[in-house]
C-alpha cells in the first residue's frame, strides 16, 4: 500500500480532510444561528426637524470621531434628563445601512437626541464635544427612523479591585469622566461581595477569581440584575467556580457558568481551562450586524491577539446557552470537534444563565483591548455599547421597593425612569389654558407624592411640564418653565426637599396625542398634552444607609 503522504490513497486522504473542515465550518456557522434565538426588532418612530443626529461611521474610526460619542452621551444622560433613541437597521447586513439621509447612508448605529432636548443647555454641549472631534448633524426636517431602544440614565461601571487598572484606558480614550468608574484609585473600586444595587456594571479584566469571593455575582446578576464584564482568562475561570451557597455544610449548589450550559459541579460544565487549548486563528467571523452591541465597523481581532485568553471554548459536551449571543466567532480554530464542539467564540454575551430578568454578562478575550487601531476601536465599541445597553436593561428589571402609602409595612415597587403618577395610581395633572396654577383637583395627587416622597427619602424626582401646541414656541417654552416651577414650590411647601426637585419645561415638543400645530383637536386632547411629569431616580447613598441591614 502506499503511505498517505503519496499517491491515491493520500489524495483521498487530503479530500476527506477538506470535507470534514468545510463540514466543521459549517456546522460552526449554523451553531451560532441556533444558539441566538432571540431577535432584535425596532420601532418605527417619527422624529420633527431639529433633531441631532451622532454618526458612528466615521473613517478611519479613531477615538476622537467615534469612541468620544460615548463620552457625550454620558454626559448628556447624566446632566441634562435626555432621552437617547438608538437607531438600528434591524434587517441590515454587516457594515449595512442603517437609514438615508441628504443622500448620505449611515452606517453602524446611530443616536438620535430629540429636538425637544436640543436645550440651549445641551447645544453649548454639542459644541463642546464638536470641538474634540466629535461630529453631529442638526436634522432639517422630520425622519421616520427604527428605534431599537431608548437610552435614559448614564452607566454606573465599577472596576474590579483585583485589575481594574486595566480598564482605565477605556474611558479615558471615550472622554468619561473618572467618577463614572470610581478614579484612579483603588480605594474606590470593588470586590464582587461588595456590589449593590447602585453598581450598574462590574468590570473584571484578567482577574483569578475564586468561589468565595465572587460567588455574590450570581445573587447580584439575579436579584438586582448587575451587569457582568470579564476579560481574558477572568471568564473561563468564572465559568468555572462552583461552591455552595450557605458553605461546605449545606445550601444551593451552584456554578457561576452565566453563559455556557451545564449542571452545576459538573464536570463538563463550564469552559476549557485557559491553559487547555491553543490561541485563536485569524481572520474571525462577526455575527448579528442588526445587534446594538454589534454596532461596529470592520472587525475586533486584531484587539484580541494578546494575553493568556485570547479565545473561549465551551467544555467537550458542553455549550454556549441558548440564548448567549456569539458576536465574534473563529470557525477554523484548531481544537475543534477535538477538544470542544464549539463555537470558538472571541466576543459573547447573554443575559445570566439565559434568565431574561437577569442582568447581562459579557466576555470579550485578550488581556487588553485598548489601543488606536480600527480593530482595538472596533472592540471597545463593543464595550461602550454593552455598557449602555446592560444599564437600560438593568433599568427596566430592576424593581426597587420603596415604603407604601398604605404604611402596614406594604411596599411598592418601582423602575428609575418611571412616573410616579402611574406608581402611585393618581390621575392625571393638567393645567388649565394658558396658566401654570395648580389646580385645586391636583393638589391632592401632589399631596400624594410629597407623603410618598417623604416615607422613602432616597426617591429623587424630575418635574418635567409640558404644553400643548397652541402659541408659539416661546411663549409654550416659558409657560412650561412655569409650570416646573409652580409644581416644585408646592412640593417643597408640603415638606420636599428642593434639593430632591430637578425639572425643566419641554413647551410642546412632547405631545401624548397628534395634537402638533394646525391640527384640529378638541380641547380635551389639548388638554392632555398641559401635563407634568414625575420621572423617579434615587440617591443610592441615602438608599444604601437605609437599606443596608
Amino acid at each position: 500500500m502506499f503511505p498517505l503522504s503519496e499517491g491515491f490513497p493520500g489524495i483521498i486522504y487530503s479530500l476527506s480532510e477538506v470535507f470534514m473542515n468545510k463540514l466543521q465550518q459549517i456546522f460552526i456557522a449554523l451553531s451560532v444561528l441556533i444558539m441566538s434565538n432571540f431577535t432584535v426588532s425596532a420601532t418605527e418612530e417619527t422624529f420633527s426637524a431639529g433633531a441631532v443626529l451622532l454618526p458612528m461611521d466615521a473613517k478611519p474610526q479613531t477615538a476622537k470621531n467615534t469612541l468620544q460619542v460615548y463620552g457625550l452621551l454620558y454626559e448628556l444622560l447624566a446632566n441634562s434628563e435626555v432621552v437617547v433613541k438608538w437607531i438600528i437597521n434591524p434587517e441590515k447586513v454587516k457594515d449595512g445601512v442603517d437609514f438615508e439621509y441628504e443622500n448620505k447612508k449611515y452606517r453602524s448605529g446611530v443616536f438620535l437626541i430629540p429636538v425637544s432636548y436640543h436645550t440651549e443647555k445641551n447645544k453649548k454641549i454639542f459644541e463642546k464635544w464638536k470641538e474634540k472631534g466629535v461630529h453631529y448633524i442638526t436634522t432639517k426636517e422630520s425622519l421616520t427612523l427604527p428605534v431599537f431602544t431608548d437610552l435614559y440614565i448614564k452607566p454606573k461601571w465599577t472596576l474590579d479591585k483585583e485589575n481594574g487598572s486595566i480598564a482605565v484606558p477605556f474611558f479615558r480614550a471615550a472622554g468619561i469622566p473618572s467618577e463614572a468608574y470610581g478614579g484612579n484609585k483603588i480605594k474606590n473600586w470593588k470586590n464582587p461581595q461588595e456590589l449593590g444595587i447602585c453598581d450598574d456594571i462590574f468590570v473584571m479584566p484578567h482577574a483569578d477569581p475564586d468561589f468565595e469571593s465572587h460567588k455574590n455575582l450570581y445573587f447580584w446578576n439575579k436579584n438586582y440584575k448587575g451587569a457582568i464584564w470579564a476579560g481574558c482568562h477572568a471568564a473561563s475561570i468564572l465559568e468555572n467556580l462552583t461552591g455552595k451557597l450557605n458553605g461546605k455544610e449545606g445550601g444551593e449548589n451552584i456554578q457561576l457558568n452565566f453563559l455556557s450550559a451545564g449542571f452545576a459541579g459538573a464536570r463538563s460544565a463550564g469552559l476549557l481551562h485557559y491553559s487547555k487549548h491553543r490561541d485563536g486563528t485569524p481572520p474571525y467571523k462577526n455575527h448579528h450586524p442588526e445587534d446594538p452591541v454589534a454596532q461596529y465597523l470592520g472587525s475586533p481581532g486584531l484587539a484580541h491577539l494578546n494575553g493568556s485568553e485570547r479565545i473561549f471554548l465551551p467544555k467537550k459536551i458542553n455549550e454556549w446557552r441558548s440564548q448567549t449571543k456569539v458576536l465574534v466567532s473563529d470557525p477554523d480554530m484548531p481544537d475543534i470537534p477535538k477538544l470542544s464542539k464549539g463555537p470558538a467564540a472571541i466576543s459573547l454575551y447573554g443575559h445570566g444563565f439565559g434568565d431574561p430578568k437577569n442582568g447581562l454578562v459579557m466576555y470579550q478575550a485578550a488581556h487588553n483591548i485598548f489601543g488606536k487601531n480600527e480593530g482595538h476601536i472596533a472592540a471597545l465599541r463593543m464595550f461602550f455599547n454593552w455598557s449602555f445597553y446592560a444599564t437600560e436593561i438593568k433599568r427596566r428589571e430592576n424593581l426597587v421597593k420603596f415604603t407604601s402609602l398604605s404604611g402596614d409595612n406594604n411596599t411598592v415597587a418601582a423602575k428609575v425612569g418611571d412616573d410616579l403618577r402611574y406608581i402611585l395610581n393618581l390621575n392625571p395633572i393638567n393645567f388649565d389654558l394658558d396658566e401654570y396654577e395648580i389646580r385645586r383637583e391636583a393638589k391632592e395627587q401632589l399631596q400624594k407624592i410629597a407623603r410618598f416622597m417623604q416615607k422613602n427619602p432616597e426617591i429623587l424626582i424630575d418635574i418635567r411640564s409640558h404644553t400643548d401646541s397652541r402659541a408659539n414656541d416661546s411663549y409654550n417654552n416659558e409657560l412650561s418653565e412655569n409650570r416646573v416651577k409652580a409644581t416644585r414650590d408646592f412640593l417643597v411647601e408640603n415638606g420636599v426637599e428642593a434639593n430632591r426637585i430637578s425639572g425643566r419645561g419641554y413647551g410642546e415638543t412632547e405631545p401624548v396625542n397628534n395634537c402638533y400645530n394646525h391640527v384640529p383637536c378638541l380641547e380635551s386632547q389639548h388638554e392632555a398634552n398641559r401635563r407634568s411629569e414625575f420621572i423617579l431616580s434615587i440617591d443610592c447613598e441615602v438608599y444604601n444607609e437605609l437599606h443596608s441591614n
